[in-house]
């Protein structure tokens, strides 16, 4: 399974101008980081983030000496940035990506505004069943906060071999709750694969599956974009 994680951004510059910025911090064999550009568009841009990381290990012999070995390491950031919502797509990251949006300030003179996503999944997966054209099916569901009775809540995880959607509005009742995430259950021909999606814009999606339904859950996601 890979991973793929969506921001939103509103960008105070065109794609090419940001991309312009990242030519002039392109990662060298010198660098301590910069940028890996593989293709710029009017509307996108799909590159890399690189850091170098330095760091020392010591090694201690069956005598108790130590050995202090300087090693070098790269951490690397797989991305595309778009015009439109959702803004930043990022490829099996890291949690920490802290340092790789700071640096996206920094190319957007800090007048750039990144936030997290607030996805609604059943909206998600059915906008990503109509965009796929086949049948699918949510097989399962975690949800939280679910308040059985005054000042009492549970964490619930639904699992079935049939849609379970049904069942989560038998259990809640009407009682407010988080839906966290879902899976949902795709069939093409004669083979069925699970894609799993969570609230805060994330999914992971089979290996061999990953460019065909990469861009149709983006643009599912992206029609949940929020009104100003």
């Amino acid at each position: 399974m890979r991973r793929v994680r969506w921001l939103g951004a509103e960008w105070s510059v065109p794609m090419r101008t940001l991309a312009s910025r990242m030519k002039a911090q392109l990662f060298t064999s010198e660098s301590f980081d910069g940028f890996v550009i593989h293709r710029v568009r009017d509307n996108s841009i799909e590159a890399e983030y690189v850091e170098k990381l330095t760091y020392q290990e010591t090694v201690t012999d069956p005598f108790g000496n130590e050995t202090v070995f300087d090693r070098i390491g790269y951490r690397r950031i797989e991305f595309t940035l778009f015009s439109e919502f959702p803004n930043i797509e990022l490829h099996d990251a890291h949690r920490s990506t802290r340092e790789f949006v700071s640096k996206l300030l920094e190319l957007c003179s800090f007048s750039v505004i990144v936030e997290p996503v607030a996805a609604d999944l059943l909206c998600w997966a059915n906008d990503f069943q109509r965009n796929l054209g086949e049948k699918t099916v949510i097989d399962s569901v975690q949800v939280s906060g679910l308040e059985l009775e005054a000042g009492i809540y549970a964490k619930v995880l639904l699992k079935g071999d049939k849609d379970v959607t049904a069942a989560l509005e038998n259990l809640s009742l009407n009682r407010k709750f988080e839906l966290d995430k879902v899976q949902v259950k795709v069939r093409v021909g004669q083979k069925a694969f699970p894609i799993q999606m969570s609230n805060s814009g994330t999914a992971r999606i089979p290996e061999d599956q990953w460019r065909e339904l990469l861009p149709m859950l983006r643009s599912s996601l992206g029609k949940q974009k929020p009104k100003n």
